[in-house]
C-alpha cells in the first residue's frame, strides 16, 4: 500500500509539473496555435453523447464506464458490471463508434476494456499523371483498443490508468502507436465537491512511411459538484468547469451542467471555448429499470461551424 502511494505521490507531482511549465508556455502565446503538431487526431473526438452533451466537462463526472475516454480513475465509482456503445455523425461523412464494457474488482479495484473505431468514405485515387483520379478507391480508418484500470488508494483519492494501441490505416500504408493515460479522482469532502486531473495519450512517437510525429497529448483540470440536491437525489443539478491544456493546440475550457429528473430523464448543456469550429452542445439522457438493472439512451448535438454538418451522438448502454 505504502508503494501505491508513493508511485501516486511521483505521478501527481510530475502531472503537476507538466500543467505548470504548459501553463506558463500558454500565458505568454495565448494566440499561437500550434496546429499540425501530432496525429491521430480521431482521439480528440467526444465518444460519449452524455459527455458531448455537457461540453466535454466530464473529467471530475466520470461516475460510469465511459470513463475509460475521460479519467480512467472514475472507473472505482462501478459498483456494477457497466457496458456503452456509442455512434457520432462526424464531419464530412466520417463517423466515430466506440464500445466499452467495465466492472469493479472487489471493493478497491476497477477493471474496463474500450475500442473506438473512425472510419470516412472511401476516395478516388489520385497521381501526379492522373490527378483526375486513376478510377481505384482508397480506404481508410483508425483503431484505439484499450485496457483500464483504477484503484482505491483511500475512501476519497483513487488513481487511474489506461494503455491502448492505436493504428491508423491508409491504403496498404499503416501507423502504430502505444498512448497511456494517468488521471486522478478525489472527492474533497465537501459535500460532493470532486476535484480530477488527467493526463492523456502520453507515449512516444509514432511513424507513418518516413515521418514521425506525436501524440495529442492532453492535460486536464476539472471540478464538478451538485448546485441543486446531491447524487443520490431523485432531482439534482451538477455543474462542471474543466481546463485543456494541448501540445497541439491552444489552451481550451469547457463548462457544462447536467440536470436529472426523479432519477429517470437528464437535460445537459455545455460551452466549449477558444475551439474554431465547435462552442455551444446541448443533451437529453433517459434512464430505465429493466429487470432491476439499468438502460440508458443519451442523445448529443453540437453546434458546429456553418460549412459542416453538426455532430450528432447516441450512446446505449446500461448495468447488468
Amino acid at each position: 500500500m505504502k508503494t501505491i502511494k508513493n508511485i501516486y505521490k511521483i505521478s501527481v507531482s510530475l502531472l503537476i509539473l507538466f500543467i505548470l511549465i504548459f501553463s506558463t508556455t500558454q500565458a505568454q502565446q495565448d494566440d499561437f496555435k500550434r496546429v499540425g503538431r501530432s496525429g491521430f487526431s480521431f482521439l480528440k473526438i467526444t465518444p460519449s453523447a452524455r459527455a458531448a452533451g455537457m461540453g466535454n466537462a466530464f473529467t471530475a463526472i466520470s461516475d460510469d464506464v465511459t470513463a475509460v475516454f475521460y479519467n480512467p480513475a472514475g472507473l472505482s465509482n462501478l459498483d456494477y458490471t457497466e457496458y456503452s456503445f456509442s455512434y457520432t455523425r462526424w464531419i464530412v461523412n466520417s463517423k466515430l463508434m466506440s464500445g466499452v464494457v467495465g466492472f469493479p474488482i472487489g471493493t478497491r479495484y476497477a477493471l474496463a476494456f474500450s475500442i473506438i473505431s473512425f472510419s470516412v468514405d472511401d476516395f478516388e485515387e489520385t497521381t501526379v499523371v492522373e490527378p483526375e483520379g486513376t478510377g481505384r478507391m482508397i480506404q481508410a480508418g483508425d483503431i484505439a483498443v484499450g485496457i483500464s484500470g483504477a484503484v482505491k488508494l483511500t475512501d476519497r483519492l483513487t488513481f487511474g490508468l489506461k494503455t491502448q494501441y492505436i493504428e491508423e490505416n491508409i491504403d496498404m500504408d499503416k501507423a502504430r502507436g502505444l498512448g497511456i493515460d494517468f488521471a486522478t479522482y478525489y472527492r474533497t469532502g465537501y459535500k460532493d465537491l470532486v476535484i480530477a486531473m488527467a493526463m492523456k495519450n502520453f507515449g512516444p512517437k509514432s511513424v507513418y512511411l518516413s515521418d514521425k510525429f506525436k501524440l495529442p497529448l492532453y492535460f486536464n483540470i476539472n471540478t464538478a459538484f451538485s448546485l441543486i440536491g446531491s447524487q443520490n437525489s431523485p432531482v439534482h443539478l451538477t455543474v462542471s468547469a474543466e481546463s485543456a491544456f494541448a501540445t497541439d493546440y491552444r489552451d481550451r475550457y469547457h463548462v457544462g451542467g447536467e440536470l436529472w429528473i426523479a432519477d429517470m430523464v437528464s437535460l445537459r448543456s455545455g460551452y466549449k471555448f477558444f475551439y474554431d469550429t465547435e462552442d455551444w452542445t446541448v443533451g437529453i439522457g433517459l434512464k430505465l429499470k429493466i429487470a432491476q438493472n439499468n438502460f440508458l439512451i443519451d442523445l448529443a448535438y453540437t453546434n458546429y461551424d456553418e460549412y459542416f454538418n453538426p455532430p450528432i451522438r447516441l450512446s446505449l448502454g446500461g448495468s447488468i
